[in-house]
């Protein structure tokens, strides 16, 4: 999973096969799994657009996964910078993966959009708005930094949670696919470029066998 180059999925992208970004809202306000016995566990979550976009009557769904920091953080401290090293011990968020987006009248659609509840505190609000975002749509630099943990946890609570199980195999036929449209999307550059190569020239040469024309002498 996550093997798109980015610049095939930039491509498949632009050919408007990946959604992008979206903004939506929950459905209703859902609970988090703080403590660590429970970091093993999923929330079904809905959401759904503002009423006015074009989409409005869409639906998304997804989960909620847990997440803890695995990854060294920079602070600053006025003029000082103090790395903290990860922290295993304790939630440090809630990431929120999507996987379906739902429209009356037409076939369910694949997705994959990934935001997070940056806490470890309160509820995920029904009146928050969430940014968001494919992965496959982001320089590899700027991908969350908790995404390949959250999937790998997706991956063992699906041997025992049909919701996760779900989730998962949506979204590995959603990568296979578009690993496939990529593969064509980089073979047709290739073919373009070299039929570019191969052109001929604007304005070839005289060849050495046709007659040159006499210029008149002048005195």
């Amino acid at each position: 999973m996550f093997d798109i180059i980015f610049g095939a999925a930039h491509a498949i992208y632009i050919a408007g096969a990946l959604v992008g970004s979206v903004i939506l809202w929950p459905d209703q306000t859902y609970p988090l799994h703080k403590a660590p016995e429970e970091r093993e566990m999923v929330e079904v979550a809905g959401f759904h657009p503002q009423w006015y976009k074009a989409d409005s009557k869409c639906h998304y769904t997804g989960l909620i996964v847990p997440y803890v920091r695995d990854w060294p953080e920079t602070v600053r401290h006025g003029q000082e910078e103090e790395v903290l090293p990860p922290d295993l011990e304790h939630t440090a968020g809630h990431a929120v993966i999507l996987d379906r987006k739902t429209c009356p009248g037409k076939e369910d659609e694949k997705v994959f959009l990934v935001d997070a509840v940056e806490r470890n505190f309160g509820a995920l609000g029904g009146g928050t708005d969430f940014h968001f975002d494919d992965p496959d749509t982001i320089k590899p630099e700027y991908k969350p930094k908790w995404l390949p943990q959250v999937m790998q946890r997706i991956e063992r609570i699906a041997e025992h949670d049909e919701n996760a199980k779900d989730l998962l195999e949506t979204i590995t036929a959603l990568e296979h696919d578009r690993s496939a449209m990529a593969q064509v999307a980089v073979a047709a550059s290739s073919a373009t470029a070299a039929d570019a190569g191969m052109a001929a020239p604007a304005s070839a040469p005289v060849s050495a066998s046709e007659p040159v024309t006499p210029t008149a002498k002048t005195d």
